[in-house]
C-alpha cells in the first residue's frame, strides 16, 4: 500500500504477520551526478549512522538502540542504475511478544527523526572531531580496497567498461574526493537531500497502518518535485573491445571481462537472462565453472554476474598468466555454446530449481520484502512471489538462446600476477 505523504514523500506499508520484528527504512533518493557526490553521500550515510545531538556518540546511539530491547539501525549506500541511495533502517521485535508492550515501532520513528532530522552539527558544519574521524576511516575502507585483488579487479573492470564517471566509480567515491571534502561541504549536502531528495518511507511488519501515516507525517518533510527515475542505465555499445593490463607481484593473476547485455531490469528476457547467467557462470553447474575450473582446471575460480540495472555482464578469473588467451578463448566458446543451444534441458531445469530455491529462502529476510516493495514502486510494475517463480519456470530455451546472443564483449582487466 502507498500513501503520499506530501509531493515527493511516500509511504508503502508492507503488512505482514511472517516476522517477529517490525522494520523501517527511510530511503533519501536521487539521480547520479559525479564522483564527488557519490564520496558525500558515503560519508554524509556514516556521520548520520553514528552521531547526532541527540546522541553525539556511538556509544550512547547503542545505549539508546538497547533501551529499546536491543533494537537495529544502520545506514547503507546503493546505486541502481541512474538512482543513488541512502537508506536510514531501524528493526524492532514486535511488541507482541513482549511481556509489557512498550510502543517500539511509535519509539523507531522518534528515533529516527533524531538521527536523520537533528544531526551532529552547529554553525552550517558537522562536529569537526566527529567529521575527521569519519572521513579517516572511510577513507582507510576504500584504500583497503586494494589488498583485496579479486575486488580490487572487479572495480578496474567497470573503471573500464563505463562511459560516465559516476558508473566507473565504486558506490562509495573515492579517497581522492574524499581527502578535498570539508564538514562543510558534506554539511550542505545533507541540507541538499533533506531538501530535494525523493523520499520513500517504508513500514514492514505486523503495524497499525494509522501509526505509520502519522508519525512518518512527522518528518515534516517539505514537499518536493516527484521526480520519475528511470532506473536502468543504458551505455551506448563499443564497437571495439578496449583492454586494460596491470602488472602486480601476485601468486595468481585475475583475468576479468567485461560484457554488455541489453536485457534491462524487469524487461521481457528478465527472467531468462536470469537463467542464462547461472547456465554461464553464476551457479556451480554453470559452463564456467563445470568446464573452464574443473574439467580444463584453468582457473582457480570462475564466475559470472549479471547487473540488470546497468546491463553490464562480468566474468571474473583468477588463472596463472600463461594461461591467458587459453581461458579468454574458452570463456568465448561457453557463450557460444549457449547462443547456439547447446546445452541440456535438464540443465537449464536444475538451474531454474536452485533460482527458486534461493529466491524462496530470501523470502525469510524482512529486507527483501521492503527491497522489492521498493523496486515495484520505482518500476511501476508489481511481480508477486508467485509471479516470479512462474516467469522462471516458463522461460524456455529459445528465449535463453536469445539473451546469449545478446551478450557483447566490451573489455578485459587482466592483473597479471607474473610467472
Amino acid at each position: 500500500m502507498q500513501i503520499s505523504i506530501t509531493d515527493g514523500v511516500d509511504l508503502i506499508l508492507i503488512p505482514t504477520q511472517q516476522f517477529k520484528t517490525n522494520r523501517i527504512v527511510v530511503s533519501f533518493m536521487t539521480e547520479l551526478a559525479d564522483v564527488r557526490s557519490l564520496s558525500i553521500r558515503t560519508l554524509l550515510s556514516n556521520l548520520l549512522e553514528t552521531s547526532s545531538s541527540d546522541f553525539p556518540t556511538q556509544s550512547k546511539t547503542a545505549m539508546e538502540l538497547s533501551k529499546m530491547y536491543g533494537a537495529g539501525f544502520g545506514t547503507t549506500v546503493n546505486r541502481h542504475g541512474n538512482i543513488h541511495m541512502i537508506n536510514f533502517v531501524f528493526n524492532c521485535i514486535d511488541d507482541k511478544f513482549l511481556e509489557n508492550p512498550v510502543g517500539l515501532v511509535d519509539a523507531g520513528f522518534t528515533f529516527l527523526k533524531k538521527m536523520i532530522l537533528n544531526p551532529l552539527a552547529e554553525d552550517g558544519e558537522f562536529d569537526q572531531e566527529t567529521f575527521l574521524r569519519q572521513k579517516q576511516n572511510l577513507i582507510a575502507y576504500v584504500n583497503s580496497i586494494r589488498d583485496n585483488k579479486q575486488s580490487y579487479a572487479s572495480l578496474k573492470l567497470q573503471e573500464g567498461y563505463f562511459n560516465e564517471a559516476a558508473q566507473k566509480s565504486p558506490v562509495f567515491g573515492s579517497a581522492e574526493e574524499l581527502e578535498k571534502l570539508t564538514s562543510k561541504d558534506v554539511y550542505d549536502a545533507y541540507l541538499e537531500m533533506i531538501k530535494n531528495d525523493r523520499i520513500q518511507i517504508l513500514v514492514s511488519g505486523d503495524i497499525d497502518e494509522n501509526l505509520a501515516a502519522e508519525r512518518s507525517k512527522d518528518f515534516n518533510f517539505a514537499e518536493r518535485k516527484p521526480e520519475y527515475f528511470d532506473l536502468n542505465y543504458a551505455q551506448p555499445l563499443k564497437k571495439t573491445v578496449s583492454e586494460n593490463v596491470e602488472k602486480q607481484k601476485l601468486n595468481q593473476s585475475k583475468l576479468d571481462l567485461g560484457y554488455r547485455l541489453d536485457v534491462p531490469y524487469r524487461s521481457n528476457l528478465h527472467y531468462a537472462a536470469l537463467i542464462f547467467n547461472g547456465l554461464f557462470g553464476g551457479s556451480p553447474l554453470s559452463k564456467l565453472f563445470v568446464n573452464v575450473r574443473e574439467k580444463e582446471s584453468l582457473a582457480y575460480y570462475a564466475s559470472s554476474s549479471f547487473d540488470p540495472y546497468r546491463q553490464f555482464l562480468m566474468v571474473q578469473t583468477g588463472i596463472q598468466s600463461a594461461n591467458k588467451e587459453h581461458v579468454i578463448q574458452l570463456i568465448a566458446d561457453q557463450l557460444k555454446a549457449l547462443a547456439i543451444g547447446d546445452f541440456e534441458d535438464v540443465l537449464v531445469e536444475s538451474v531454474k530449481s536452485s533460482l527458486i530455491n534461493n529466491f524462496e529462502s530470501r523470502l525469510d529476510n524482512q529486507m527483501t520484502a521492503v527491497n522489492r516493495a521498493q523496486n515495484d514502486i520505482l518500476t511501476g510494475t508489481y511481480v508477486s512471489n508467485e509471479d516470479w517463480i512462474r516467469n522462471v519456470l516458463s522461460v524456455s530455451k529459445a528465449e535463453i538462446m536469445e539473451v546469449a546472443s545478446k551478450v557483447k564483449l566490451q573489455n578485459i582487466y587482466f592483473l597479471d600476477g607474473g610467472n
